[in-house]
C-alpha cells in the first residue's frame, strides 16, 4: 500500500481571489463574484503522480449521441420479475452512502481567473453548488434520501458547498484519470479534509484541457463522455468527479440544452453529485449492475425530460438561481410511474383550467373560482397578475371584487403546489361600461346599495347620486337588479319591512310594478318602496309601506 500523500512543504499561503462574472452570467442568477482559495498544488501533484493507483470509474455521463442503451435485459433473480432495463429498481450492494454530503470545487488552471468566459463559467459553477442542499428550494437533492446505508440516509437543509479552490498551475492537455485523481487527492491533503466519507471533490479543468476521451472537438470524433466520478483506492480515499470544461463540447454535453451556454455544467455536475452521494465508493452502493447504460441514480435518466421522456431536460430553481438539470431515478416512484425518472420526491404536474373569456360590467359584482389540479393530489396555492382594477385573487383561487375601469385586460393566474410544480393560464377580460341607470326620488336622492355590498340582506338606502355601481339599476322581468342581485322583501314582512338585497330567484317578494304615478309596488304584499317621512338624511333605509302616491314613494325608472 502506498504511504499517505503529504502536501508540498513549500506550498504558498492561502489567499482570497475574487472573480467578477460577466453581465451575461448575472442574468441567470449566478454569483456576482467567485471567492476562492488560491492553492499551490503543483509540487505535491508532481511528487504524488508517479505513485498513483486509480480506482474504478462509474457514473459516466456519455455525450448525447454516445449514450449506450440499456437494452431489454430481464433482471436477475430476486428482483422485480416484470421490470425491463433501465426501468428496474436500484439494488443496494452494502457499501456506504454520503449521509451529510460536502462538495469541494477545485478549478484547475490559470485561465479561470483571466479569461472572461471562464470567469463567468466559474461563477456559474459556484452558484450552482452553493444552492444544492438548501431547503426548502432544493427538492431535487432530496431524491437521494431514499438510498441509505447502515448509518442512515442522506439529509439536507443547508448548502452542501464547502468552498472553491483554484490551482493556477496549467493542467496537462488530455488529462488522464491518474492525473485528475492525483490532483483531487493533493487538494484533500492541502485542505486537511477529514470528512472523507462525506466529501466529494469536483475537479473542473480549464477550457482547452480536454481530459482523455472527453467528447469535444480537441479529441477528434473519438471522445465519448462529458464527465464521470470515481473513488481513490489509496489514501486519502476520497470520491472525486472529473468535470471537463463543458462548453468545449458544445451541444454534445448540453450547451444550450435548456437555457444558456452553461447548461452542461449543471446537468453533468448535478448527475455526478447525486451519484457520488448514493455510490461514493464507485460500485458498492446503490447501483443496478444489470443496466448496461450505467445503472446509477443519474445514469438511468440521463438526457431525458421527466414529463415528455424525450431528449430534452428541465429546470430546477435553487436558492441561488435556476439551473438546467436532469431527472433522477427513484425506486419509490417506480411503482407509480413508468420509468421512475422524476425531478422531486413527489413527481407532480399541475394543470390550471382556463376559465375562458370573462365579461363583466364596471362596478358589477364578480365571484369567479378558478380551478386546477395537482397530479399528486396536493393543495394548490394561487396567485394572479394583471387582474382588472378592483379585482383580487385569494390563495384558494377565488377572484372577487368590483371592476372600476371599463377596458380590456389580459391577466395570468398561476397555481403552484408544495413540490414547486406550477401551471399558468391567461385570462382575457372585458369590463363593460355601466348599463343601468340610477333610481331617483322626488327629493333628488338616489336608491343606493349601501356600501356597494353584495351580501344577502344588505340594506337599500338613499344617498347622494354619484354614478357608481351601487346606484346602477336595471329593471328587467319585473326585477330591480344591482350588482346582479335583486331588491326584495326578503323577510316576507308587512308594513315597515325593510327592502333588502338578495339573490334573484324569481319569487313574488322580488317582483315589482312601476305605476304611472311613480311607485314601485311589491307583488307579494302590494306595498310600496318608501323613503320614510320623506327623509333627506343620507343613509336612511327605505321600507315597505302602504301605497299612497305621495312624494316619499315616487321614484324614476332606471
Amino acid at each position: 500500500m502506498l504511504k499517505r500523500l503529504l502536501p508540498a512543504a513549500a506550498a504558498c499561503a492561502v489567499a482570497t481571489f475574487g472573480i467578477t462574472a460577466t453581465a451575461q452570467a448575472q442574468q441567470v442568477n449566478t454569483a456576482p463574484s467567485l471567492h476562492a482559495k488560491v492553492v499551490n498544488l503543483h509540487a505535491a501533484y508532481l511528487a504524488a503522480l508517479p505513485h498513483a493507483r486509480v480506482g474504478k470509474i462509474t457514473g459516466i455521463v456519455y455525450a448525447r449521441h454516445k449514450q449506450p442503451q440499456a437494452g431489454g435485459r430481464q433482471p436477475a433473480n430476486g428482483r422485480h420479475a416484470a421490470c425491463t432495463e433501465p426501468n428496474c429498481a436500484l439494488p443496494y450492494h452494502g457499501g456506504p452512502v454520503q449521509v451529510t454530503p460536502h462538495v469541494y470545487l477545485l478549478l484547475w488552471g490559470p485561465n479561470w481567473s483571466s479569461d472572461p468566459a471562464q470567469e463567468a463559467s466559474a461563477a456559474y459553477l459556484e452558484s450552482f453548488y452553493k444552492g444544492l442542499g438548501v431547503a426548502p428550494e432544493d427538492v431535487w437533492s432530496t431524491l437521494t434520501s431514499q438510498y441509505g446505508d447502515g448509518s442512515g440516509s442522506p439529509t439536507f437543509g443547508s448548502s452542501v458547498f464547502m468552498g472553491t479552490s483554484i490551482d493556477a498551475s496549467t493542467p496537462p492537455k488530455g488529462a488522464t484519470q491518474a492525473q485528475i485523481q492525483t490532483e483531487a487527492q493533493v487538494l484533500a491533503n492541502k485542505l486537511n479534509i477529514t470528512d472523507l466519507t462525506d466529501a466529494q471533490i469536483v475537479v473542473a479543468t480549464q477550457s482547452g484541457t480536454c481530459p482523455q476521451n472527453f467528447a469535444a472537438s480537441c479529441n477528434g470524433t473519438s471522445g465519448t463522455y462529458c464527465g464521470w466520478h470515481a473513488y481513490a483506492p489509496t489514501a486519502p480515499q476520497v470520491p472525486y468527479t472529473n468535470l471537463p470544461y463543458m462548453p468545449d463540447a458544445g451541444g454534445n454535453c448540453g450547451q444550450f440544452a435548456v437555457q444558456n451556454q452553461w447548461d452542461g455544467f449543471s446537468i453533468v455536475g448535478g448527475h455526478e453529485y447525486t451519484e457520488s452521494i448514493t455510490d461514493p465508493a464507485a460500485g458498492n452502493g446503490w447501483i443496478d449492475t444489470a443496466d448496461t447504460g450505467g445503472g446509477e441514480i443519474g445514469d438511468k435518466c440521463a438526457w431525458i425530460d421527466p414529463v415528455t421522456h424525450n431528449a430534452n431536460l428541465s429546470k430546477v430553481t435553487l436558492s441561488t438561481g435556476t439551473f438546467a438539470m436532469q431527472p433522477l431515478f427513484s425506486n419509490k416512484a417506480l411503482s407509480n410511474y413508468n420509468d421512475g425518472c422524476v425531478m422531486s420526491p413527489t413527481q407532480d404536474t399541475v394543470s390550471v383550467t382556463n376559465p375562458g373569456i370573462q365579461s363583466v360590467s364596471i362596478d358589477g359584482n364578480l365571484s369567479l373560482q378558478v380551478s386546477g389540479t395537482s397530479s399528486a393530489g396536493l393543495a394548490l396555492n394561487w396567485s394572479a397578475n394583471g387582474l382588472p382594477t378592483g379585482l383580487t385573487m385569494n390563495t384558494s383561487g377565488l377572484i372577487t371584487g368590483h371592476p372600476t375601469k371599463a377596458t380590456t385586460y389580459t391577466s395570468a393566474v398561476t397555481a403552484t403546489d408544495s413540490t414547486g410544480a406550477s401551471d399558468t393560464a391567461s385570462v382575457f377580460w372585458t369590463v363593460n361600461p355601466l348599463t343601468g341607470k340610477p333610481i331617483i326620488g322626488d327629493h333628488g336622492l338616489c336608491l343606493d346599495d349601501s356600501g356597494a355590498s353584495t351580501v344577502n340582506g344588505n340594506k337599500i338606502d338613499i344617498y347622494r347620486c354619484n354614478g357608481t355601481g351601487s346606484q346602477d339599476f336595471t329593471f328587467k322581468n319585473r326585477a330591480l337588479i344591482v350588482f346582479g342581485k335583486c331588491l326584495s322583501d326578503a323577510t316576507w314582512g308587512g308594513t315597515g319591512a325593510p327592502v333588502l338585497l338578495w339573490d334573484c330567484n324569481n319569487k313574488a317578494v322580488e317582483q315589482w310594478t312601476h305605476t304611472t304615478t311613480g311607485e314601485y309596488v311589491n307583488a307579494h304584499n302590494n306595498l310600496c318602496i318608501t323613503d320614510p317621512s320623506a327623509s333627506t338624511v343620507l343613509g336612511t333605509a327605505v321600507l315597505l309601506r302602504t301605497c299612497r302616491a305621495e312624494k316619499d314613494q315616487k321614484w324614476s325608472l332606471p
